[in-house]
């Protein structure tokens, strides 16, 4: 999926013109936004763009665990891009600079989607 959206980029900006295969924030936030988009795949974009990335981390205790997904630059984690929970399945996406991340999305497990606007804490 990443590398498709980073092939559709190069396209897209000048087709005689050859691109330095980078990630860049806005691919690697449609990627984390794609329902296809694994966990699994992190260590490859992370070789493919070392600068920034992705990285998943587990909080919350017992059953009540938390997959977060998150920007990382370099060695430090940014923005919080989706977070997953262990125990229903349900997925908030989130936009937003680290701080000021706002919900977007919610992907329900019966496969339900609400969208949200607005700023954080008025979504």
């Amino acid at each position: 999926v990443a590398m498709r959206l980073l092939l559709v980029q190069r396209r897209c900006a000048d087709p005689f013109v050859t691109v330095s295969a980078t990630l860049n924030e806005v691919i690697l936030r449609r990627y984390a936004a794609d329902r296809r988009a694994s966990a699994d795949h992190f260590p490859w974009l992370a070789r493919v763009s070392p600068a920034l990335c992705l990285s998943t981390e587990l909080d919350g205790p017992g059953d009540n665990r938390i997959d977060i997904w998150r920007l990382k630059r370099g060695e430090e984690s940014g923005a919080k891009l989706r977070l997953r929970s262990l125990r229903s399945g349900q997925v908030l996406h989130y936009e937003g600079e680290q701080g000021a991340e706002r919900k977007v999305r919610v992907v329900l497990s019966n496969g339900n989607v609400v969208h949200f606007e607005g700023e954080q804490g008025a979504e």
